[in-house]
């Protein structure tokens, strides 16, 4: 099976996503979080679909998607689990800052931490989900200080494993040049696909790019309509919007 997009121009071309793991790496600001967000609302209503938010409390994420759709009726159809509490765990932030729910008796025992509420959320996930992980930035920070970087690694093999195997696709988003290059690369490569997005300075303005740096099963079918990469804006109705596509002569 094959998801789309959401992006209707991009499935008109790549026809859908196979399960598994895609990275959306983007330097700030520049359009990957807008894509995973018009990727759930697009697809809510024909697949289960989730936003797992690592250090956003759901109210915040809830504030986060009407912002950037301004000028649409947005239902949010799809479920948002936040693991903000866990995530600010041992940490100077107060609870309170972060959370309205009262601590449950396994986290004031701190029997759990944020990778185990990660596993019990995709043990438990059906089959033919979406899920958008907000942040494998904020992820692989915690992982530094409390897993460890080679543990990281392995839970990112794991979960590519039983995406595959469960018919899911997991979309989560890096923000690029946060982590040294080799880190940055060995979280890419743990990915079926990796989509780049980026700013370039143009005369008088800025414009934002993406591109496919690889991608299994897509790639084929880009270098075959040549195309390289492609012009992208944020529709205030629409969400993440294609308006132009660049191909090699």
């Amino acid at each position: 099976m094959k998801f789309p997009t959401g992006i209707e121009f991009l499935d008109k071309q790549i026809e859908g996503i196979e399960p598994g793991i895609v990275v959306l790496c983007e330097s700030s600001g520049s359009g990957g979080k807008e894509f995973g967000i018009t990727s759930i609302l697009n697809n809510a209503k024909k697949f289960r679909t989730w936003y797992l938010a690592i250090a956003r409390p759901q109210d915040i994420v809830e504030r986060d998607i009407k912002l950037i759709f301004p000028e649409r009726e947005v239902e949010i159809d799809f479920e948002i689990v936040s693991f903000a509490d866990y995530y600010f765990m041992d940490t100077l932030v107060p609870l309170k800052w972060v959370s309205d729910r009262k601590p449950g008796i396994e986290f004031l025992k701190g029997e759990k931490n944020i990778f185990n509420k990660l596993v019990e959320f995709f043990d438990a996930i059906e089959e033919e989900s979406i899920v958008f992980l907000d942040s494998l930035t904020d992820l692989a920070r915690i992982a530094k200080s409390k897993l460890g970087w080679e543990n990281l690694v392995n839970v990112l093999k794991g979960l590519h494993v039983l995406c595959v195997r469960k018919n899911v696709l997991l979309m989560t988003l890096l923000t690029s040049n946060i982590f040294d290059r080799g880190e940055e690369e060995e979280l890419l490569d743990q990915a079926d696909g990796v989509i780049i997005f980026e700013w370039e300075v143009q005369k008088e303005s800025m414009a934002r790019w993406m591109y496919f740096r690889k991608f299994i099963g897509v790639l084929p079918k880009l270098e075959k309509e040549r195309i390289s990469k492609y012009n992208v804006r944020i529709d205030p109705a629409l969400g993440f919007t294609i308006s132009k596509v660049m191909r090699v002569l």
